[in-house]
């Protein structure tokens, strides 16, 4: 350890009860984006990449520097894809007049040789900016130290990087070709959907395999109460009843989806149009009364799948909307027979 690193500590120990540096948000990549500026690192230090494994991340608390991150963003560069996240320092107190600060990186392990800045770099705004952009160019193992150090008295924090190989994009594939809406299904048939997890590094972690799918609907439709004449094959509706409601509340009527080893199904049941809560035969069944049917569209009505990786946040939302040529109803050639 060295005599600077001994100092602060020591002035981290006599200054606890004053102010206190609190790491609110470790860095955790695997998610975004990437630059090709490196500012501020620490020079020559480094260590022999080995096989990727998952780690978990950890939180360190100092003096005087609040440090925040921002979500992970992911980017091409020339060099390839990597991942970005913003890195945020704040000064305390706030009235401060100096609020400058460097920033550097370096291995957590002095033993190993390879060179930090080709897995991880900070990049600064402006030179003494308390905002820096880190980026994860490629995964490596074991962690990496961010320190941000306040030019004035030489107060640091540190943040303590780890790769977990976490994913930045749920890929879904199909048999069915997606529309610029979504995807357009038939009634009472089933649908596959393939799922898949990647980063820009192609190393997903194996902590990452926690998925939730729900089903979720957008807009919304008039239901009313309805009397249809099989003689004369009139419909009768009494408008004092009618009732909107959006199609979220029925969802499950129309549609399921599930998920398992990689694949959702989605099941369509029944057509919006068909809908009706219950319905009676009155008149020795020459009419039938119908609760709750539908009657008309106030909006757009559409069916959303939204796969959700919960372990890391990362989610993706398709669409599906009934296809118009989708079979509604059915009318006979003779409404009534005698024999």
């Amino acid at each position: 350890m060295t005599k600077k690193r001994i100092l602060a500590l020591l002035m981290t120990a006599i200054l606890l009860v004053g102010s206190m540096l609190t790491l609110a948000s470790c860095v955790d990549f695997g998610n975004d984006t990437a630059t090709t500026e490196e500012s501020n690192v620490a020079e020559n230090e480094a260590q022999t990449p080995l096989s990727v494994n998952d780690v978990s991340i950890k939180t360190v608390s100092s003096d005087v520097i609040l440090l925040s991150a921002s979500a992970p963003v992911m980017m091409s560069t020339r060099a390839g894809a990597a991942v970005t996240q913003t890195l945020t320092a704040t000064v305390i107190p706030a009235t401060a007049s100096n609020k400058a600060v460097d920033w550097s990186v370096e291995w957590a392990d002095d033993s190993n040789t390879a060179t930090v800045t080709d897995y991880v770099t900070v990049t600064p705004a402006s030179n003494g900016s308390t905002t820096a952009t880190v980026t994860c160019k490629q995964a490596f193992n074991g962690n990496i130290i961010i320190t941000v150090t306040t030019r004035e008295s030489g107060y640091t924090a540190e943040c303590i990087v780890s790769f977990v190989g976490k994913p930045t994009d749920i890929n879904v594939t199909s048999t069915l070709t997606a529309q610029s809406d979504g995807y357009h299904v038939g009634v009472g048939n089933t649908y596959t959907f393939n799922v898949d997890l990647s980063n820009p590094f192609g190393q997903v972690g194996s902590g990452f395999n926690n998925i939730k799918v729900e089903l979720g609907a957008v807009g919304s439709m008039v239901l009313g109460y309805k009397e249809y004449y099989v003689s004369s094959g009139n419909t009768v509706w009494y408008d004092s009843s009618d009732t909107t409601v959006t199609l979220d509340s029925l969802k499950n009527e129309f549609v399921t989806v599930n998920y398992a080893n990689g694949v959702v199904t989605v099941n369509t049941l029944k057509s919006i149009e068909s809908y009706y809560e219950n319905m009676q035969r009155l008149d020795s069944g020459r009419t039938r009364g119908y609760t709750n049917a539908f009657k008309s569209y106030v909006t757009d009505c559409y069916f959303t799948v939204k796969i959700t990786e919960q372990n890391s946040g990362l989610t993706k939302s398709f669409n599906i909307h009934f296809d118009d040529t989708v079979v509604t109803g059915v009318s006979a050639s003779s409404t009534e027979m005698t024999f």
